[in-house]
């Protein structure tokens, strides 16, 4: 019997899943994707989503009733059991360089987030936003993609020669910002753009179908953001993106 995965066809957490899966190929995992939410056709259905307590995407459940909620922890579940290559590090060190990458890409996610909930026009009218936080997370973001770059060493993927779960991270992360935001890699990330770039060949790393109005609202996260600041303000932030 298989291990159900439940997930979106699009987001940067499931993308993760997405990502992960199309390069492990595992054959003994059932996934269903799902597209947009929709709560008044129940998609996805109600019994599904009450699998956990925030009834968010992914969701895997096994076979012995094991239920996990939680796109990291899903991750190293399925490596533990989902068959496939190896793609988080046969010895300790390499494992360990793995799950740095990809706890550092997980806080740049949370910081980008935040930055595209408090900065976007959509989030308004949904959440409670503040500009100041906006503009906080948005360095943040950039900062902790600076910090990735300086540990990305000389080899083809993020944490060594063998593609691992932190490419997968890595590149839901840049893709959802750079095509659904248009928000770029710092110029200045050399190594973290050169690999973005010969990643966003591979298969797995096909763009993901975005919903038009939605899409059509993130867009420009980065100069709305820049547009909403008084004229003093504007170009200390612009300086610490490195937008212009």
């Amino acid at each position: 019997m298989a291990i159900k995965l439940y997930n979106f066809a699009f987001g940067p957490y499931p993308q993760r899943l997405n990502i992960y899966l199309a390069e492990k190929k595992p054959t003994n995992v059932e996934v269903t994707l799902f597209d947009e939410p929709d709560r008044r056709a129940d998609v996805p259905p109600a019994a599904i989503t009450a699998l956990t307590v925030t009834g968010s995407m992914p969701i895997l459940k096994d076979e012995d009733g094991t239920v996990i909620g939680q796109s990291l922890a899903i991750l190293e579940y399925l490596e533990d059991k989902a068959f496939g290559p190896d793609m988080l590090g046969a010895m300790p060190a390499a494992r360990a360089r793995t799950r740095q990458f990809v706890h550092m890409l997980d806080e740049a996610l949370t910081f980008f987030g935040l930055w595209g909930r408090h900065g976007s026009p959509l989030g308004h009218g949904i959440v409670r936003t503040s500009q100041d936080v906006a503009e906080i997370c948005a360095i943040r973001y950039f900062g902790q993609l600076r910090l990735i770059e300086k540990m990305i060493g000389g080899t083809e993927f993020i944490a060594g020669d063998r593609i691992t779960v932190a490419d997968c991270v890595a590149m839901a992360t840049l893709q959802y910002a750079a095509d659904f935001y248009a928000v770029p890699v710092p110029p200045e990330c050399i190594k973290l753009q050169t690999w973005f770039e010969h990643f966003s060949t591979r298969p797995s790393a096909a763009r993901p179908g975005y919903p038009e109005d939605k899409l059509a609202r993130a867009q420009g996260l980065a100069a709305y953001s820049l547009s909403r600041r008084s004229n003093e303000v504007a170009p200390v932030v612009r300086t610490a993106w490195r937008l212009g």
